[in-house]
């Protein structure tokens, strides 16, 4: 895997004239990406003990306490969805909405020196960061999916469909907001101190320990707008059909919110790349 300056030089030199053939932007972009994703992938192992193992268990270990926690004094109910699911669901949604999001405030600042390559753009470090997160937490999400059904030793997952574009949707909603809070970040830098505390009551808010049905009436309708909790609610029914679902939850609303949300956060990207590359 070559290293990002080499891949973002190398297709400088196609795209002036001094390669020896003109490469499409497009596939120059899929170079770039696919080299900061690696980048990405070895900055964030590097920075974890026990390297790749310790990224995977890190989010394992969280889950094993929750469920210690809700087996001992909440009697482990998950309604009709076995309880290592449901807090698997929440726990892993919220975590990937959380970490692509935060996680892109500082992606201009950790590959500030890879910009003087012109291939290199600050929106490649959102979408690299976005990926690796997204594979991350898919692995994650695999292994513990598979330890259920091992322990079960039954059929656990009704709709795969259903769970795969819940999962997906959600990551692009939070990459949206990534390119978002990266360029508000990087202009107003206070904005880097604002942020993760505004996402703080997120988890609370968002499903990761209650069903949208243990929610008194009055409240659901607000809670619902959160396509935090709604892309939650839809995994645990893709889990098990039998998990209930209000009438607000829906995949419809889930695909608008992605798509507003990745709308908004490249018109706000493209009206300020300039801003971004002269600061």
């Amino acid at each position: 895997m070559p290293s990002v300056e080499s891949e973002a030089e190398n297709s400088a030199r196609r795209t002036t004239g001094y390669g020896l053939q003109t490469v499409p932007p497009w596939r120059i972009q899929w170079r770039v990406i696919d080299a900061l994703v690696y980048r990405e992938l070895k900055t964030r192992v590097s920075q974890v003990k026990f390297g790749f193992l310790g990224v995977l268990v890190q989010p394992l270990i969280v889950m094993s306490v929750f469920l210690l926690i809700f087996g001992l004094f909440r009697g482990a109910r998950g309604g009709p969805l076995d309880i290592g699911l449901f807090l698997a669901a929440g726990i892993v949604f919220y975590t990937l909405f959380n970490d692509i999001a935060i996680r892109s405030l500082n992606a201009m600042d950790a590959n500030e020196a890879l910009f003087f390559y012109r291939p290199v753009k600050p929106v490649d470090t959102v979408i690299a960061r976005a990926v690796v997160e997204s594979g991350l937490y898919a692995l994650i999400l695999i292994i513990i999916v598979a330890g259920v059904w091992i322990i079960r030793e039954q059929i656990i997952i009704s709709s795969f469909l259903q769970l795969v574009a819940s999962f997906m949707l959600l990551a692009v909603t939070a990459l949206g907001v990534g390119l978002s809070v990266m360029v508000a970040g990087h202009l107003f830098p206070f904005f880097k101190q604002v942020v993760p505390l505004f996402f703080r009551p997120l988890w609370f808010m968002s499903g990761v320990f209650f069903s949208l049905q243990g929610i008194p009436q009055q409240f659901r309708p607000y809670l619902s707008w959160n396509p935090i909790l709604q892309a939650i609610e839809l995994a645990r029914n893709a889990f098990n059909q039998s998990y209930p679902l209000e009438q607000s939850i829906s995949m419809g609303y889930l695909v608008v919110c992605a798509l507003v949300s990745l709308a908004f956060g490249l018109g706000v990207y493209v009206n300020n790349e300039k801003n971004l590359l002269t600061r």
